[in-house]
This record gives structure tokens, C-alpha cells and sequence, in this order.
């Protein structure tokens, strides 16, 4: 299933899916950490929380600059530091083997939107080139 231009960026009235995305992620992450033992909640629950809230900031960065790319490959670097934390929380058994295929496979579609929204600004940037 190919995701259009309007549905990838949104209008005024549709925010940007990948905004929405990470906002079913940060509920899921909600949620997901309830399950961490007490002593992780000033560790591993306080990284995953900030790597999460950094990523939306990314996101809002995103929406706001001008020139996308940079804030596009901020926004990568954490999903990838988050894929890693909750590789590390499944591996100290904070959370099962199902926990994590669905909390990654959320990771995995926020990523792929990432990707799709990097190819599009880099083919722009190459059609701008171009055409001047």
C-alpha cells in the first residue's frame, strides 16, 4: 500500500501522520512501562520516556524548520536509540517476547515513514538542483 503526498504531510485540518504515529507510540510506551519493576523507573523507564519525548520533538522540529533533512536524521538517530532500549528492557525480561515484536513493529512503521519522507525531501533537493 503506497502512502500519497497528502497523507504522509497532512493539511491544516489532517495533522501529520507521522505525528500521530508517534503519538499511538508514546501512549503504547505509556502503557508499556507500567510492566517495569520499580528500580527501572528512574533507569531504563526515565531513558525510554526522554528518547520518546525527544523524538516528538523531532517531529514538531520537523513540521517547523524549513530545511527538513537535518531534523529527519535527528528524528532517525532516536528511533533507533529507542529500537535499542526496548532490546535491552526485553533482554533484562522486563517485557515479553510479544511485547516487544509489537512495540518494534510501531518503531519499525515510524521508521518507515522517516524513510519515505527522506527519499521525498532528497529527490526534491535533487529536482531543485537540476532545474536551476
Amino acid at each position: 500500500m503506497t502512502t500519497t503526498r497528502s497523507e504522509l504531510f497532512g493539511n491544516a485540518k489532517n495533522p501529520l501522520i507521522l505525528q500521530t504515529k508517534f503519538e499511538e507510540i508514546q501512549a503504547y510506551t505509556h502503557d508499556a512501562l507500567w510492566q517495569f519493576p520499580k528500580k527501572e523507573r528512574f533507569l531504563l523507564c526515565a531513558q525510554i520516556r526522554e528518547t520518546v519525548e525527544a523524538a516528538m520533538h523531532e517531529i514538531i522540529r520537523f513540521r517547523m524548520k524549513y530545511y527538513k533533512k537535518t531534523s529527519l536524521q535527528d528524528l532517525d538517530i532516536e528511533i533507533e536509540y529507542l529500537r535499542t532500549l526496548v532490546r535491552e528492557a526485553h533482554k533484562q525480561k522486563y517485557i515479553s517476547t510479544g511485547k516487544r515484536m509489537e512495540w518494534i513493529a510501531h518503531l519499525d512503521e515510524a521508521g518507515r515513514i522517516v524513510g519515505g519522507l527522506k527519499k521525498y525531501y532528497a529527490s526534491k533537493a535533487a529536482d531543485g538542483k537540476q532545474g536551476g
